[in-house]
């Protein structure tokens, strides 16, 4: 009986020992892997009530201002018109007034230079200036852009006057070309000279001097004067042409002392050899003094802040190209001063 007993707890184990083996075969092993692998992400997974924080956005903070691009314009740069910064964006991202400028000339900052525009009027050629400018945001930082740096390029001179004037000094028989001009970059300038006779030009190159021995009677001559400097030439301006055989006006009188700080008056007068109508212009003089062009009646009434001395040149013209004129200086005085002439008068025709 023993033995009987015996022989059934081993069977019975022995079947225990044969389920539990069917139940770990590898189907069973894998579908309780994946049972014990949801469970655990289960337990992990955050409550989806509880929001996750954003530290990126700020109220009233563009996360992208929309610019694309910034740059100077005009380009080329004008000297006479102010610079400002052009802004390139993808739509509406708030008011460029808003909007913080720093200008910078060959890469230092310009002190109070922080505006949209900049004045270009004292830029020399060979200069660089770049605009940064940055888009606040309601931390008081933001995105700052940058432009291309522009090159101030070099300006060509300028004639402002060409006058024709009779050489005396070889008996009235050569032309002098006078030549007021100027250059903004400061540059040496020379100039080239075509003299026309009758509208034929006669003679080209930088001669300012034509000789008038083989000028017929009533011939016109003029010139014509192109300025120049190291990198090329300006727009050419042409003097006031001169009949040949027309003998210029003479000035007759004498100008004035200056009695007095509060006016001065002038009488000029002149004759024309010919007979011809003699008007008077003001080629210099100080402020506030004016002369009429028919009568040649001189005056001037200084303010108060004039003082010193001061240089007139007064000129006739003949309307034929005949002209002659007076220099002199006027002292504003403290006391009584008589006028200083320098040159006296001059002729040209």
């Amino acid at each position: 009986m023993d033995q009987h007993v015996t022989r059934q707890r081993v069977l019975c184990k022995a079947g225990r020992e044969s389920s539990l083996s069917a139940l770990l075969d590898i189907p069973s092993m894998f579908f309780l892997f994946m049972v014990v692998l949801i469970a655990v992400a289960g337990c992990s997974r955050h409550d989806d009530r509880t929001p996750a924080p954003v530290s990126q956005q700020v109220a009233g903070q563009l996360s992208f201002p929309g610019i694309r691009n910034v740059t100077i314009v005009p380009n080329p740069i004008v000297r006479t018109t102010p610079l400002t910064v052009s802004i390139e964006r993808d739509g509406a991202h708030g008011e460029t007034s808003s909007y913080r400028y720093q200008w910078f000339l060959n890469k230092i900052a310009v002190q109070g230079a922080t505006g949209p525009y900049f004045d270009s009027s004292a830029l020399r050629r060979g200069d660089r200036i770049h605009v940064v400018m940055t888009v606040p945001d309601a931390t008081g930082g933001g995105v700052s852009f940058q432009s291309s740096p522009v090159t101030v390029p070099n300006v060509l001179p300028v004639i402002k006057s060409v006058a024709l004037e009779q050489d005396f000094t070889l008996g009235g028989r050569r032309l002098l070309a006078k030549v007021d001009a100027f250059d903004a970059d400061q540059d040496d300038i020379h100039f080239e000279f075509r003299w026309l006779r009758n509208d034929k030009v006669v003679s080209e190159g930088p001669d300012n001097v034509f000789d008038i021995t083989d000028v017929a009677q009533n011939d016109i001559v003029t010139v014509e004067a192109t300025p120049h400097d190291r990198d090329g030439g300006g727009i050419p301006v042409r003097a006031r042409p001169l009949v040949s055989g027309n003998n210029p006006p003479k000035i007759l009188s004498t100008p004035l002392m200056m009695a007095n700080a509060e006016s001065y008056e002038y009488a000029v007068e002149a004759k024309d050899p010919e007979g011809d109508a003699v008007v008077f212009e003001l080629e210099t003089a100080p402020s506030g003094m004016s002369i009429d062009r028919s009568t040649g009646r001189l005056t001037w009434k200084p303010s108060p802040a004039i003082k010193g001395t001061h240089h007139v040149k007064v000129v006739a013209l003949d309307g034929k190209g005949g002209r002659t004129w007076q220099e002199f200086d006027l002292s504003v005085p403290t006391s009584m001063q008589a006028p200083h002439e320098n040159s006296g008068s001059g002729n040209g025709s």
